[in-house]
């Protein structure tokens, strides 16, 4: 029952969390400046909720696989390659996505410039990073594995 309880309050701080994120900018855009700080500990403390947790967890079951005798412990499997990011290609994308998210928020929301840069260039480090990862992880779901 607690360790349900436990997940269901990591669940909920971690949703908490995100939207506090999302949040302390919109606080910033809409001039509601009395509401970030409240966001950033309400951020603050979800985050370390969370860490807290996964750390225990993750100490529980090491202990618990350390009294298991070496035959029966669980395999731990090689890690793959990390996923290495061209930085030219990067660039690019997140150029070619700030100008798409730009141009959009100017001429269909007709956003202040101010705004809309600050809009674009989030928009468009999340957007670039979602397809450069997306890209790497493609070509390595369809390459060879080397045994």
């Amino acid at each position: 029952m607690s360790r349900g309880l436990t997940i269901a309050a990591s669940v909920v701080a971690t949703i908490v969390a995100v939207l506090a994120l999302l949040f302390i900018p919109l606080s910033i855009a809409v001039g509601n400046y009395r509401n970030v700080p409240v966001e950033v500990v309400l951020l603050v403390v979800c985050v370390w909720y969370v860490a807290r947790v996964m750390r225990a967890d993750r100490r529980a079951r090491l202990a618990r696989e350390a009294a298991l005798p070496v035959a029966q412990r669980p395999q731990r499997r090689q890690p793959r390659r990390p996923i290495t990011f061209q930085l030219r290609e990067t660039l690019i994308t997140f150029a070619v996505w700030f100008a798409i998210v730009f141009i959009f928020g100017s001429f269909a929301l007709d956003l202040d410039p101010i705004v809309n840069v600050g809009v674009s260039i989030f928009a468009g480090f999340m957007l670039a990073t979602l397809t450069v990862t997306g890209r790497h992880m493609m070509f390595r779901l369809v390459s060879e594995e080397d045994e």
